[in-house]
Formats: structure tokens, C-alpha cells, sequence
């Protein structure tokens, strides 16, 4: 059976110029008129009966583009998702210079912070976090800080100018005595003077045990998935706290360390003796007596072998503060405060060893949680800043679930991870999920695994797209057909978020902000304000692309 040609349509253009010749032709042809009276009239209505079809061809492709436009415009019904415009981020006040520098937007312009909340930089290695986070941080704001700096480098960098340019003291808390030439005779925080300080103040007495528990809590904290050993982690804690209390309550401030704690504990006859001399003891209404009776019990007893597991739990929780080691003489004593930065602004530097981590990450985590013990307990609600880089790298115990509590005390913590899995490692999945749903700002310089690709795809959202599509036929000699579909795509598929030179910032309730990573070196006036990075040897060079005021 032979097949019918598809219907050519008529040319607009073509009819249009049949009309205009026409019309030229029946303006000629007047003076012609006398001799060929019935031509122009012939001529003429040619002319007005070609120009009508244009006119009705001209209607037609005006109504089918009109039609067409609408059809390939989106309707979002399946997403409306997309990145936020210049307006938004001003109605955010984003352009404010206030808070935290959080890079530039696609045309150059400057992004602010200062929310009362917390913050995230999820930064892999190599992806720019010191340069374009970190430094600008310390750089900006004048609140008083915690550092957490596991190589040293940011206080290197950055002491001089909290000390010139923000007027506030700085403490240099740095137990392996790096960069001493810049950065002076190391600070000293000990740990204990919280309990000491419970011991002290009569009001304060029912603290002690409770402080103890949750100072043996983060010297041995529960691992992110909690097994069996639950008990036992349990029998080790309760014999720290009974050394933390005793030592305490009958020595004072003169063996108030966790250096005579461990000694302590490594001294079993005289573990025995300081068990004998507690249990007939008053102190905390009998409570350290029964603590002692019921150690002592275990100690003499004839089957110790629970007990020497016990005994062994606490000693290794305690093995990174051995009188030998660098912590020892950085935990001796208090040179500084936290909850001093509520009345006089400061910055403390907590400088660990990089190369000694599984020792210095057990004391990182141990000063967080003194720094958020102190200034919860603080009446004053100043804002303190906790910038917590390389935050996967130690543990403060329950820190997530505190996040909600210490906004109401003036506590921002500004996590810095590289990944995020790595956080779910290091302090559960339950805790990630707080964390993402705790923090306000969050900031992407990248991402590499899987999960977080597909994490930060989802949270940019799906957008409606239109799409056409072509009916090709069966034959050669088919016609080509079109149509138009709709279907949801995401601002950014995984893949594509793995591949994302520039950063993403989520805030608040805004639509995610395409922004433009810049390092301090491209910022006056910090690129003169830095020191040099001590592992580089050299200042940072970079065309200056943002200027601020001072």
C-alpha cells in the first residue's frame, strides 16, 4: 500500500512576499489604467486576497508559538527547586559583613554569617578549608574563640592579628611545644580544677561525683556502636571516679592531675590503702566510703580477675597523661580559663601533635568538654565561638545532643569534617542526623564519598524540566514527529556534585547559594595580616579579588 507524503506546510515568508510583490505590481500598474482599466483592479484584489493569507498565517504561527512557549515552560508541579538569586541572599543579610566569611557569590560580592547557631564546613582534604574557612574565621570575627588546631598552623598564622587587630589575649594551650618561636611559652589547662572548684564551693559539693562520671564518661567514652563490653567500660569508669574523688577530696590541689590519678591506679597496694582510709570516711554523705568499700572488696577478693579488667580499662584510659609523656606538665596546672572568655573576649589555641594523634585526641576531647563545662555553668550568655577543625579527629562526649542546649548558653560550635561518614565513625548515625539537623549553615567545599554525593543532591532539591521528545516512525519515509514531557531533575546529580569546583551553602530556609570559594591570600586586608603557614615557609600569594573595611 502506497504511503501518503506527510502535507508540506505553506511558507509564511513566501506568501508574504507574494503579497508585497503584488501589491508593488498593482501600484505600477495605474499607470496603466487607461489603456488596461480592469488590471490594478485585478491586481489589487490579488494583492488583498494573498496579504489576508499572510494575515491568517501570520495569526496561526503567532498563536502555535504563544501555545509552544507555554508548553516547554515548567510547571513545577514536580519540583521548583533551585539556586537562590541576589535577592534572596540580601533579604537573608547575607551581604551584611558581620559573623562568619563564607566566601563570595557568582559575581564577586561577599558572604556574612551571624547567625546564633551552629555551623558545618564539609571540606575534603585538599579542598581549600584553612584558606578559605578557617583563616577568614579567625581573620573576621571578634568573638572570643576555641580553637581546635591539630597541626598548629592557625595559630601561626593567625595569634598576631587576634592579638592587634581584634585586642584580645591569646593562650597557646600546646602540650609538644610546636612553634614555640612564634608562639611563646606553651599554656597550661588542667582538667581536674573543675572538680577541684566542685570541692572548693560548699554550693557545689553534690557536683563532685556527677563531674567525676562524666569526666571518666569522656576519658572512656562508649564507642559509636555499643556492644557487650558495656559492662565493662562501666567497672572501669567507676574505679576512675573513685581515684578522681579521692584524689580530690584527700589531696587537694597538690595531686589534683590526672598524671597522679594514673599513678594511682598503677599502684595497686597503694590503691588499697587509699580504699582503706575512704571507707570509714563522711565525705559526700558516706558516698566515697561506699565507693571505696565496694573497690576494696573487689581488690582483696580471691578471684580479682573482673577486677584487674576493670582496673586495666581505666589505666589505659589514662595512659596518654603518664607523668613521662608531653601532656603531663600541659595538664599540671591552669594558666587560663574557658569561662574567663565570658567577661574578657580571648582566644585559646588547642595545639596537638599530628603526628601523635591517638595520644593527643583523648586530650582534645577531654579540654572540649571542660571548655563547654565551664561556660554552660557560666550566667553570663556572651557568645563564645568553638571552631572545631579537623573535628573527626577526637571526641567530645554527647556533643551532638547538646547542640540544641548550649545555643540557649551563647555556645556556637562551627564543625569542621571532611567527611561525613567519618563523624557517623566517630560519634554514631544518630548523631550525624542531629548534627545535619542542628546546624544552620552549611558549608560545602566538595565531597568524595557516595553517601554524601547523594546526600547533597538530595538536599539541593528536584527542579521541573521540560524535555522533547521525537517520534522517528517506523520507515525512513515516516514522519518526524515531536512532543513535549515533564520530569523532575536535581539541581545537582551525585556525580555532578562530586565534580563541583565551587562551593554550596545551605542556610536557614534559603534556597541553596551557589558561591565562589576565596582564600584570605585574595582578600584585603588579611593577605598582609597572615603570617605564613610554618609547613609552606612562605606567605600565600593570590590576585586580590575582595577589599573590606576596618
Amino acid at each position: 500500500m502506497q504511503q501518503a507524503r506527510p502535507q508540506q506546510q505553506t511558507s509564511l515568508i513566501g506568501v508574504s512576499a507574494m503579497a508585497a510583490l503584488l501589491c508593488w505590481a498593482a501600484f505600477k500598474s495605474l499607470d496603466l489604467q487607461a489603456a488596461f482599466a480592469p488590471i490594478p483592479y485585478i491586481l489589487g484584489f490579488c494583492a488583498l486576497v494573498v496579504s489576508a493569507r499572510a494575515a491568517a498565517l501570520l495569526f496561526v504561527r503567532l498563536h502555535n508559538y504563544l501555545l509552544r512557549r507555554e508548553a516547554m515552560r515548567a510547571t513545577g508541579l514536580r519540583g521548583t527547586a533551585a539556586w537562590a538569586t541576589k535577592k534572596d541572599i540580601k533579604r537573608a543579610g547575607l551581604y551584611e559583613t558581620n559573623g562568619l566569611f563564607l566566601g563570595c557569590d557568582t559575581r564577586g560580592r561577599p558572604l556574612f554569617f551571624a547567625g546564633e547557631t551552629h555551623g558545618l564546613t564539609l571540606a575534603p582534604a585538599g579542598s581549600g578549608k584553612t584558606v578559605a574557612f578557617a583563616v577568614p574565621a579567625l581573620c573576621h570575627s571578634p568573638l572570643p574563640m576555641i580553637v581546635s588546631d591539630c597541626k598548629g598552623t592557625l595559630a601561626v598564622m593567625t595569634k598576631a592579628l587576634r592579638e592587634k587587630h581584634h585586642k584580645q589575649d591569646t593562650f597557646c594551650i600546646n602540650p609538644a611545644h610546636l612553634y614555640t618561636e612564634q608562639l611563646g611559652i606553651p599554656a597550661r589547662y588542667n582538667p581536674m580544677q573543675i572538680l577541684l572548684d566542685d570541692w572548693m564551693n560548699s554550693d557545689r559539693n553534690k557536683d563532685l561525683v556527677a563531674d567525676s562520671q562524666s569526666m571518666a564518661l569522656q576519658l572512656y567514652p562508649e564507642p559509636a556502636g555499643t556492644g557487650e563490653n558495656t559492662f565493662w567500660r562501666n567497672g572501669s569508669r567507676k574505679i576512675l571516679v573513685f581515684a578522681l574523688v579521692y584524689l580530690i577530696t584527700y589531696h587537694g590541689a597538690d595531686k589534683a592531675t590526672l598524671s597522679e590519678a594514673l599513678r594511682l591506679l598503677r599502684n595497686v597496694k597503694e590503691l588499697i590503702e587509699g580504699c582503706k582510709l575512704a571507707m570509714g570516711s563522711p565525705i559526700l554523705h558516706g558516698e566515697l566510703a561506699d565507693m571505696a568499700a565496694d573497690l576494696h572488696y573487689k581488690l582483696t577478693a580471691q578471684d580479682t580477675r573482673q577486677v584487674d579488667s576493670f582496673l586495666e580499662g581505666a589505666v589505659q584510659a589514662l595512659a596518654p597523661f603518664s607523668s613521662s609523656g608531653w601532656l603531663a606538665e600541659s595538664t599540671s596546672a591552669c594558666d587560663v580559663r574557658f569561662k574567663d572568655l565570658k567577661e574578657t573576649p580571648a582566644t585559646v589555641y588547642l595545639i596537638a601533635d599530628p603526628t601523635k594523634m591517638k595520644v593527643f585526641a583523648p586530650w582534645l576531647g577531654l579540654l572540649g568538654w571542660a571548655a563547654i563545662t565551664e561556660l554552660t555553668r557560666c550566667k553570663n550568655t556572651k557568645p563564645v565561638l568553638f571552631l572545631l577543625d579537623e573535628a573527626t579527629n577526637f571526641r567530645i562526649e554527647n556533643l551532638s545532643n547538646s547542640l540544641t542546649g548550649l545555643r540557649e548558653f551563647g555556645i556556637r560550635v562551627w564543625f569542621v569534617i571532611q567527611e561525613l561518614e567519618e563523624y557517623a565513625r566517630v560519634y554514631g548515625r544518630e548523631a550525624l542526623e542531629t548534627l545535619l539537623s542542628q546546624t544552620e549553615v552549611k558549608q560545602i567545599f566538595g565531597a568524595s564519598g557516595a553517601k554524601t554525593c547523594e546526600l547533597i543532591s538530595r538536599m539541593l532539591g528536584e527542579q521541573t524540566v521540560k524535555s522533547v521528545n521525537f517520534n522517528l516512525g517506523r520507515t525512513l519515509n515516516d514522519p518526524i514527529t515531536k512532543s513535549v514531557g515533564e520530569h523532575a531533575r536535581r539541581i545537582l546529580t551525585p556525580d555532578e556534585v562530586r565534580q563541583f569546583a565551587d562551593t554550596i551553602l545551605f542556610i536557614r530556609n534559603l534556597p541553596p547559594i551557589h558561591a565562589v570559594k576565596t582564600g584570605y591570600h585574595e582578600i584585603k586586608p588579611y593577605s598582609e595580616w597572615v603570617e605564613a603557614n610554618p609547613l609552606f615557609g612562605r606567605k600565600l600569594k593570590g590576585k586580590t579579588k575582595v577589599w573590606l573595611k576596618y
